[in-house]
C-alpha cells in the first residue's frame, strides 16, 4: 500500500506542475472527504489532511489518529495543534505555497472560506484532477475490488440459503449484511431490495414486506474491502419459476454480454450503452430501460467514467465499470443483471466471475 501511495503522489506532482499549483490538500473534516485522502496518503480515519508539495507530502493528524497513520502511511506525520484550517495554513505557509489545490466538491462552504481567510494563497479547485487521477486503477485497487467481489458472492449465497418465504425485505437486507460482515468485509452502499410489483423501481430500498412464494426479488449490493466497493445486481425467486420473469432475466443475460463484449480502451462509453438498448429494443423492451448502463467506481460507489447516452467518455486501460442493464414495468416489476469490469489494454475482464449470471431459486 505505501509504495503504491507513494506512485500516485508522484503522478499528482506531475498533475500539479502542469496546472501551474504549488500544492495539493487533500482534507477530510469528520468524514467529508476520507477517499482523497486514503488514496494520497494511505491512512483512513474521520479526520485529517494531507498537503503535497514539490518536495514534501505530510500527513497532518490530531490525537486520535496519530498512531494509526504513522503504520499505514509513508508520509511524515504532523500533529494537529491548532485546528485543521489553521494548521494546514501553517504547512503551506513554511513551503511558501502560493497556488494551492483543494476539491471544493469536497470541501465544505465553511472550511473554504476559513482556508481563503488567508490572502496570501489563491485557492483554485482540484476537484476534477483528483478525479482524473483516482480514474486509472492499479493493481492493487484492482485485487482489492476482487476482494471485494469474493466476500459478496460468498455473502450472497449464504444468505440465500437461509432465506425462507415470508422473510421482508429488510430482513433479507440484515441476513446479508451480516454475512458480509462476517465474510470479513464492510457492507457497501444502501443496499436495494425490491420483491414483486416494487421490483419495477430500480432504487427500491428494502421494506418490511414479506417476500411471498413465488415472487422474484432484484438485490443490488455491494461489500467494501479496505475501503474499496464492488456493485452487484442478482435476482432470486422464492419457491418456483415464473415464466415472465425467467425470460426477461435471460433477455437481460444477452443484452449484458453484448455491451460487455465492447468494452475495451478507446470504446465510447455511449456506444456501449447504445449496444445494450438495441437489444432491449430489438424484443421491444426498450422503453424499460430508463437509466444509465453503467459507471465507474472505486473508493465511492460512483466515479468517472459513465456508460451513458448523455455523456460520452472514451474508455481506457484501468478503468473499472459496471454493466447493469435492467428492465422495469410499473405494475408488474422489474429486474437488473449488474457485475464489474475492468479494461485492460487487450479487452476487459469481470471482476465478479465468481458469481453466475443466473437467476437464482430460493
Amino acid at each position: 500500500m505505501k509504495e503504491n501511495v507513494l506512485k500516485r503522489v508522484e503522478k499528482l506532482r506531475a498533475a500539479m506542475a502542469a496546472a501551474g499549483a504549488d500544492a495539493f490538500v487533500a482534507l477530510n473534516d469528520e468524514d467529508s472527504n476520507w477517499e482523497s485522502l486514503l488514496y494520497l496518503s494511505g491512512f483512513r480515519g474521520t479526520a485529517g489532511a494531507v498537503v503535497v508539495t514539490k518536495n514534501s507530502a505530510e500527513l497532518l493528524l490530531d490525537s486520535r489518529y496519530t498512531e494509526q497513520g504513522s503504520s499505514q502511511s509513508p508520509h511524515e506525520i504532523v500533529s494537529q495543534k491548532e485546528g485543521l484550517d489553521r494548521d494546514v495554513l501553517k504547512i503551506l505557509a513554511r513551503h511558501n505555497a502560493g497556488v494551492v489545490l483543494c476539491e471544493a466538491e469536497k470541501t465544505s462552504h465553511a472550511m473554504w472560506q476559513k482556508l481563503a481567510a488567508d490572502g496570501r494563497i489563491s485557492w483554485r479547485d482540484g476537484t476534477e484532477l483528483a478525479k482524473k487521477l483516482r480514474r486509472t486503477k492499479d493493481a492493487e485497487e484492482v485485487e482489492c475490488i476482487r476482494k471485494s467481489a469474493r466476500i459478496a458472492s460468498d455473502a450472497f449465497m449464504s444468505a440465500l440459503d437461509e432465506f425462507r418465504p415470508g422473510m421482508t425485505e429488510k430482513q433479507f437486507e440484515a441476513s446479508l449484511n451480516y454475512k458480509i460482515s462476517l465474510a470479513g468485509g464492510e457492507p457497501g452502499f444502501d443496499m436495494i431490495v425490491a420483491s414483486g410489483v416494487r421490483s419495477s423501481m430500480p432504487h427500491g430500498r428494502a421494506t418490511d414486506k414479506p417476500i411471498a412464494a413465488g415472487e422474484w426479488v432484484t438485490v443490488d449490493y455491494g461489500a467494501r474491502w479496505n475501503g474499496y466497493f464492488c456493485d452487484i445486481t442478482r435476482n432470486f425467486q422464492a419457491s418456483r419459476a415464473e415464466g415472465r420473469a425467467v425470460e426477461l432475466h435471460e433477455l437481460l443475460e444477452r443484452t449484458h454480454k453484448a455491451a460487455a463484449s465492447l468494452l475495451k480502451p478507446g470504446a465510447c462509453g455511449t456506444d456501449v450503452h447504445n449496444a445494450a438498448v438495441a437489444v432491449l429494443e430489438e424484443a421491444s423492451m426498450g422503453k424499460y430501460f430508463t437509466h444509465s448502463l453503467g459507471h465507474g467506481f472505486g473508493l465511492e460507489i460512483h466515479e468517472a467514467p459513465l456508460l451513458s447516452a448523455r455523456r460520452n467518455y472514451v474508455l481506457a486501460a484501468g478503468d473499472v465499470v459496471t454493466i447493469e442493464p435492467g428492465v422495469y414495468i410499473e405494475g408488474w416489476g422489474g429486474l437488473r443483471l449488474e457485475d464489474d469490469y475492468l479494461v485492460t489494454e487487450t479487452g476487459a475482464q469481470r471482476l465478479t466471475d465468481m458469481l453466475n449470471q443466473c437467476f437464482y431459486r430460493a
